[in-house]
This record gives C-alpha cells, structure tokens and sequence, in this order.
C-alpha cells in the first residue's frame, strides 16, 4: 500500500514539476523591463514579461535557467528513480529521496521568494507533496543496513572533506554578502527590489545542517550518514549544474561575472559531479557486504578440547629407559 501510494505521488509531483518548469520557459508575453526606485531608494529593474512579470530581472533569469535545468535534467532523473524504485533497488530509493528532498527546497523557495503569479498554488502543492512522499520513501530503506551494501572500497574521507568545505564556502560566501548588506541597510542593484534574503536563509538554515550532519554520522560510521549523503549528493549534483549555468548566463548576455565568486564555486561543482557520481558506484544493489565475527567458544566446547590437549601433553612427554627409571643401588 505504502510504494502505491509513493508512486502515486511521485507520478503527480512530476506532472505539477513539468507543468511549473514548462509554464516558466515557454509561457512569454509582450513587455519590456520596468525601471522602479524602491522604498529603500534602490533602483529595481524588474521582468516585465513572463510569468515572472513582478520580479527583479536578476531573479527571473535565474528562475528561467532553473526551470531549463528541472526538464532537461531534473525531471528525467526523477522519472528514472521512480522506475528504479519500484524494482526495490537500493539507488534508485537514494536517488528519489534526494529528488524529493530538491523539490521540497526548490518550490518552497518559489512559493516565499518568487512573486505572486498563477502559479503560486502549484509550488504549494509540489513542495507540501515532496515532503510527504520524502517520509514514506524512507519506509522503504533499511537504514540500519546501508553500510553494508557499500563497496569497500567506498571513499567515505573524501564524501566528509567535501561536505565540511562545501559547508564552509557557502556559510562563508553568503555571510560576506550578508553583512555589507545589514550594515548598509540596502541590497547592491542587482538584488534590488527584493524584499529578503530567501536563498541565504534556506542555505544557512537547511543546505549547511544537512551536509555538516552528513560529515558527523559518516566520520562516526553511522548508518543515517549513508543516508543523508545519498540525499545531499543528489540535491547537490542538480545543485552543481545549476551554479555553472547561473553563473554563464550573465557571462553571455552581457559580460557581467564575478570571477572572485564564481571560481571556487565552479571548482567544487567538478568536485561535487564526481563526489556524486562515486557515491552512486559504490551502492551494491546485491547482497549485502558481510563481515561475521568469530563467535565465542561455548563450555561444552571447551570440555571438548580439554582431553585433547592433555593427549598432546603426555604425546610430548619424554620416554625414559628401564635402567632410567630403576631405582639407584
């Protein structure tokens, strides 16, 4: 009953993703942007076209380049992790809770940050469903047993080092942004127009627990470690294409790139495909890798080795001669 009703809200979380992503490339109407000064006295450059009229152009564009990635990449790997799902195999249950745990980030990110549109409801939906199907997805994973239907040769160190600077770099990137901000008690023009920081405040406050959570369970060999990578890695190979993409849009519309921050976050991307990729490799979708410790001799068995071993004692006692062992005169 449970993977019947999973597999009925994946299928429908799919079919409100494709419609959301679809709505957001394709669906385009006449207008310009629209130059406003804001209350804070910021000058805003908001669409002006689109389902995301009401919004800074900066925040469309990335919202556009976001909605190509879900149906070019995101949404086939999610189709692919249901079907494996359903066969019962290990990856493909790994593979849909990190899905569901990327729409749950990504809608509840539109439904707060994203202007009012037609679609409001829709993200609602598609968010509020992830959550849902996230817990029941876990039913289906023995988690106690998730170590050992790893290779040995899993390279538990490396997936730690990667979460602890990927931890890192964000909390550091977005607290140097943040605090210029607070100081000056204005966002730069090209976040103007925004009424707050919902990107940082999802980063700081999901994205840095969960991976920072990731590397304590796993350097403690603990099973939800496995687990919780499985669910960061997939977040974060969408995530790693994604960032490049955000990052060359305004390089060729406009020439405009910050190189400071685009590099080390280019860097860890390659880094992160290939954490992402290992990870994935190292699922053993057979028997489990096990590893049986010698048990402890009983008392029925130690009564049992006791004539023997007094065998081999007299067996190495030495044979004295008559003359020996008579007695001296």
């Amino acid at each position: 009953m449970n993977n019947r009703t999973l597999t009925l809200l994946a299928g429908v979380i799919l079919l409100l993703v494709l419609v959301a992503a679809a709505t957001g490339v394709f669906y385009q109407t006449a207008g310009t942007h629209i130059d406003f000064v804001t209350v804070r006295g910021e000058h805003a450059t908001y669409q002006g076209s689109g389902l995301y009229w009401y919004d800074p152009a900066s925040v469309a564009r990335e919202g556009m380049v976001w909605d190509v990635i879900d149906l070019c990449l995101a949404l086939p790997l999610f189709a692919a992790a249901i079907i494996l799902s359903q066969r019962n195999a290990l990856r493909g249950r790994l593979l849909l809770g990190g899905m569901f745990f990327y729409f749950f980030y990504k809608y509840m990110m539109y439904a707060t940050m994203v202007a009012f549109n037609p679609l409001f409801l829709v993200y609602v939906a598609i968010f509020a469903l992830s959550a849902v199907a996230f817990f029941l997805n876990l039913q289906g994973v023995d988690v106690a047993g998730l170590p050992a239907r790893f290779s040995a040769r899993f390279p538990r160190r490396l997936f730690i080092g990667f979460t602890v600077v990927m931890s890192a770099a964000l909390i550091l990137l977005w607290l140097a942004r943040i605090i210029p901000y607070t100081i000056a008690g204005r966002f730069p023009d090209e976040l103007a127009g925004m009424t707050t920081l919902v990107t940082q405040a999802f980063d700081l406050g999901i994205v840095v627990p969960l991976l920072l959570a990731t590397a304590i369970l796993l350097w403690r060999r603990q099973a939800w470690g496995y687990l919780l990578a499985g669910i960061s890695l997939t977040f974060g190979f969408i995530m790693c294409i994604t960032l490049p993409a955000w990052i060359a849009v305004p390089l060729i519309q406009a020439g405009q790139i910050n190189l400071v921050e685009a590099a080390p976050f280019v860097l860890l991307c390659l880094v992160g495909l290939y954490v992402a990729g290992r990870f994935f490799w190292s699922v053993q979708e057979g028997k489990a890798r096990r590893f049986t410790p010698p048990e402890p001799p009983t008392q029925q068995d130690d009564e049992q080795s006791q004539p023997a071993s007094q065998n081999a004692t007299e067996s190495h006692e030495p044979m004295l001669s008559p003359e020996a062992s008579a007695p001296l005169s």
